[in-house]
């Protein structure tokens, strides 16, 4: 799998840019904001540029997507599962919003936000937050969209599902989890991997309480 590639800046069109990595051209199929980005890099800025890769594979050729950071990379990945959207659409969409402000209306539930996004209408909305609403959130501590399968709550997945299924709201059992951690390291670093999740449990019940 090609996870990025690293070279010189060749072409940035609309959306599509060339990078020259070694002796090899890479044609991405880009969002209109990465193609934004890396068209205003200027002189050495552009000898070095690192684009995070996604390869489609089909019957009739390969497509190569191009990112200009890991969150673009994420929400598109998480976009592509749902029903209906492939990864053509899903680069549209991103060319019509900026991911904090998708995550936001996501998160929110804002369906006449997401309809406005070209690409989307108002049923395709309801879908993508009925598909996503849980998989990308914000953290209180970080602007950024996180999965929440990744970092510190996927170590204590099994603590988060079963504060979920008690009732809590899986945003907030998220935040109070990621706190806990935070506040703690000390004793999460000191004590063993069923000590931590007993705790975090129990301590994380009295918090959303």
């Amino acid at each position: 799998m090609i996870n990025a590639v690293i070279g010189q800046l060749v072409y940035a069109g609309a959306q599509t840019v060339i990078i020259l990595g070694g002796n090899v051209e890479y044609e991405f199929v880009v969002s209109s904001q990465t193609a934004t980005k890396l068209s205003s890099l200027q002189g050495a800025e552009r000898s070095n540029v690192r684009l995070l890769a996604w390869l489609q594979h089909k019957e009739d050729g390969m497509t190569l997507f191009g990112f200009c950071d890991e969150d673009e990379r994420r929400l598109f990945l998480e976009l592509i599962k749902v029903n209906g959207i492939g990864p053509k659409q899903a680069m549209k969409i991103l060319s019509g919003v900026r991911v904090r402000d998708f995550i936001t209306a996501l998160d929110q539930g804002d369906v006449s936000f997401l309809s406005r996004i070209p690409g989307l209408g108002a049923k395709t909305s309801q879908k993508i937050i009925l598909a996503l609403r849980d998989t990308l959130v914000f953290t209180e501590d970080d602007a950024k969209p996180q999965n929440v399968a990744s970092g510190a709550s996927k170590k204590y997945q099994d603590i988060i599902d079963a504060l979920v299924e008690m009732g809590y709201d899986k945003k907030k059992v998220l935040d109070t989890v990621a706190k806990l951690l935070k506040d703690n390291e000390e004793y999460v670093s000191s004590h063993g991997q069923s000590a931590v999740e007993e705790w975090l449990f129990r301590s994380a019940v009295v918090a959303l309480s």
